[in-house]
């Protein structure tokens, strides 16, 4: 039990990072004059994000942690980079590739990357996780996304 509060510590940790990152993308993004810009949504997950990591991260700390004993499963930890930074190319790409572009090839690498190896389904989810985000907050919610500017 105690490998698993170190584990809870270290992966708090990292979603503080991640979500203070994202708080500052969000913060580049296009303001509006009239309602709530793109960068609102990102910014209230982020600290949520932010917050759900600091509680994961106080809760291991009060209830104990084990003394390291420095094995670190190589492996894993070079699945965590491999995805951290696919989505950190994600979240920059998007500025330019727009949003309905990149976001279910990114989906269904995720799929990929956890191991969920129907390809068909995958590949309609992101699809449809994709359209059913797009209209919520485009159509719904007056949000524009990032669209394509290469050209």
């Amino acid at each position: 039990m105690g490998k698993t509060r170190f584990v809870d510590m270290i992966t708090g940790i990292a979603l503080m990072l991640l979500a203070a990152y994202w708080f500052y993308e969000a913060n580049k993004m296009m303001k509006v004059d009239l309602g709530i810009g793109p960068g609102a949504y990102p910014k209230f997950v982020a600290a949520g994000l932010f917050f759900l990591g600091f509680l994961l991260t106080l809760q291991s700390v009060i209830k104990g942690l084990p003394k390291p004993e420095g094995k670190i499963d190589r492996k894993a930890l070079l699945r965590v980079i491999i995805f951290v930074a696919v989505t950190i190319v994600y979240v920059v790409a998007m500025k330019e590739m727009g949003f309905l572009l990149l976001t279910p090839p990114y989906l269904f690498f995720a799929c990929w990357f956890f191991k969920y190896r129907k390809k068909i389904i995958a590949a309609l989810t992101s699809i449809g996780v994709t359209a059913v985000v797009y209209i919520v907050f485009r159509i719904f919610f007056y949000i524009p996304l990032p669209v394509f500017r290469l050209f």
